[in-house]
């Protein structure tokens, strides 16, 4: 019996095989080793994802919050994630829930929509507030401001009766408890503190020390001391800040009138609030100190009782008036009787403008998104930039601005995969008043081509594959082995956002195909290679200006165009019954000399 031979080229292959499965490097191979066909990734499911914060600015150490809204929609068909899906919200200043909480927390989508709140630290700056949802993300800016200072800005309402007991808030900034009211000489008694208003109820003339016969008003000096009885207390004062007013029986008093500005183009719901007033009768907005020579347009009056009147501002260029930006008066005149009253100074036209919120916060880089600017001050015509770059303005209002944003060019594909436009304004083109907030921001979404899979995932040079992902971008580039500019192009069918089919081309020139041992001549030994079927990457490149790329290494089992065995310069051994030599022994050699040789060709003497 002959004894078992090992042939070498099995014990080559079996050695080139163990080598190749102790590699795990996800690049592609240069050579050597058969890798196994590559395995299609599992999809990925991807998000658009909107942020916005109401109100954008908050001051440092108070307890008011903004409140953050995320809207959540896949990617590829627009639809709301399941209810109960969790996104991640982080900040890098104050907290979520509460005052002091965590820089971190979890929301859940409900209709695609969650909710969270943003209190202050003591910190300073602008928090960005970042919403998560696998691998999709998008952010949203709110302004910390230092606290205000110590300070009284006004009352409201600024003109009450002389029994006391209303309510009235006072506003300022720097407010810190406890504090203690006065009204000339009265104590008013405190509801409410806050670092910006305080509520109380006012006491009564008489306890102020003043006297108020009918038909007459008598202003009187509010005062607030804080910290009373503490180390920091401090005092100020708003002369002049509240009236008291007595009207007599069928006489029209004007305690207050909220909101005291508005836009000059009018339209601006206003609330006259007093005493005596009866139907019917006339509200003019202008100049003068009384009814006899007083100069100005009527306003449109919606509703009457005793205690309040409703109207809507006219035009500040009405009837031949011109009260653009001007403080003017309200008359209150009783058509029956007569009587009549004038508040001086009481509502102003043009209002300060002024820009507190911003939202949506993100959008494509192509433009095309509706986003809302809330504030005051806002009148048509006005012009509104983003960034320094002029946009598109859809309708406007004495608090809101609605506006489509410009596209933006796109020099570089961003990491993050936004690009933050800094800073809005909003100017009045008639009478130049500007608001800016330059802590606001929008971040244009800039999306990245994602590669989930190829099929089939083999084949040769020509063959026709489909390439499908997401955010597939019009027009692209598809290249294997390679980026844009190192790989070969491939051919494009067709494309779609999720899908492209594609004609595989030849691989480049930097491209080689890994080989395995073969036996070129026949004579038993690999002493040959061939190529084998190779891993290549394919690559998608969005081609509209942005220069985003993905790459999905190893898509693909490319198959060698030749699979022929070169390189085998082997020579046959000598037969061991044909060598001159006594291999077994015996004294006797090669053939037919031993007879343990039945030819030449014999490889063993035994």
């Amino acid at each position: 019996m002959k004894p078992l031979r090992i042939v070498p080229s099995l014990v080559f292959g079996l050695a080139l095989a163990l080598a190749g499965c102790q590699s795990d490097s996800p690049t592609e191979p240069g050579g050597g080793g058969n890798p196994a066909s590559p395995k299609p990734p599992t999809p990925v499911t991807t998000f658009r994802i909107t942020i916005s914060a109401s109100p954008s600015q908050l001051a440092a150490g108070g307890s008011d919050p903004s409140f953050i809204t995320v809207d959540v929609v896949q990617s590829d068909t627009g639809r709301a994630p399941s209810d109960g899906t969790e996104v991640s919200l982080t900040t890098s200043i104050g907290s979520f829930g509460s005052v002091g909480g965590a820089a971190t927390t979890k929301v859940q989508v409900v209709g695609g929509r969650a909710q969270a709140s943003l209190y202050p630290g003591n910190e300073t700056g602008t928090a960005t507030v970042r919403a998560t949802l696998d691998t999709s993300s998008a952010a949203a800016n709110v302004v910390i401001n230092p606290a205000a200072t110590f300070f009284i800005s006004s009352v409201t309402p600024q003109v009450g009766t002389p029994a006391g007991g209303e309510e009235v808030t006072i506003n300022g900034g720097g407010f810190e408890p406890p504090v203690r009211v006065t009204f000339a000489g009265g104590v008013a008694q405190v509801l409410s503190v806050q670092s910006n208003r305080i509520r109380v109820r006012t006491p009564s003339a008489t306890a102020a020390g003043v006297s108020v016969p009918v038909g007459t008003t008598v202003p009187v000096t509010v005062g607030v001391q804080i910290n009373v009885n503490e180390s920091g207390s401090a005092s100020d004062a708003l002369t002049n800040g509240f009236t008291y007013s007595q009207g007599g029986t069928s006489q029209p008093v004007i305690f207050s009138v909220s909101p005291a500005t508005g836009v000059n183009e009018g339209g601006t719901t206003v609330r006259i609030r007093g005493s005596g007033f009866q139907t019917p009768l006339q509200v003019f907005f202008g100049f003068g100190g009384s009814a006899a020579g007083f100069n100005g347009v009527e306003a449109r009056v919606q509703s009457v009782t005793d205690s309040e009147i409703v109207v809507v501002t006219p035009s500040a260029r009405g009837f031949g008036q011109n009260l653009v930006d001007q403080l003017v008066d309200i008359l209150v005149r009783h058509l029956n009787t007569g009587f009549s009253t004038v508040a001086g100074g009481s509502f102003r036209y043009g209002s300060g403008i002024l820009i507190t919120a911003m939202g949506p916060g993100s959008g494509p880089y192509t433009g095309g998104t509706r986003v809302t600017i809330s504030g005051q001050g806002f009148d048509a015509p006005v012009a509104v930039s983003l960034g320094g770059i002029g946009q598109t303005v859809v309708s406007v209002t004495g608090t809101q601005v609605e506006f489509v944003t410009s596209g933006v060019a796109i020099t570089s594909c961003p990491a993050s995969g936004f690009q933050t436009a800094v800073g809005v304004q909003v100017t009045n083109i008639e009478t130049g008043k500007t608001a800016t907030a330059p802590g606001l921001s929008f971040n244009y979404t800039v999306p990245r081509p994602l590669i989930f899979g190829v099929s089939p995932n083999s084949g040769s040079v020509g063959a026709n594959v489909t390439i499908t992902g997401s955010s597939f971008p019009s027009p692209l580039r598809v290249t294997f082995g390679g980026d844009s500019s190192t790989g070969a192009s491939a051919s494009i069918n067709s494309s779609s956002a999720t899908s492209i089919s594609v004609r595989v081309p030849t691989p480049p020139a930097s491209f080689t195909f890994n080989t395995e041992p073969c036996d070129g001549n026949g004579d038993g030994n690999a002493g040959g290679t061939r190529n084998i079927p190779t891993a290549i990457g394919v690559t998608v490149t969005d081609l509209s200006g942005t220069g985003c790329a993905t790459t999905l290494a190893n898509a693909f089992s490319l198959n060698p165009p030749n699979v022929t065995c070169t390189g085998d310069t082997t020579t046959p051994p000598t037969p061991a019954c044909a060598d001159g030599i006594d291999n077994d022994g015996d004294t006797l050699v090669d053939f037919p000399t031993d007879p343990g040789c039945t030819s030449a060709n014999d490889t063993t003497e035994t």
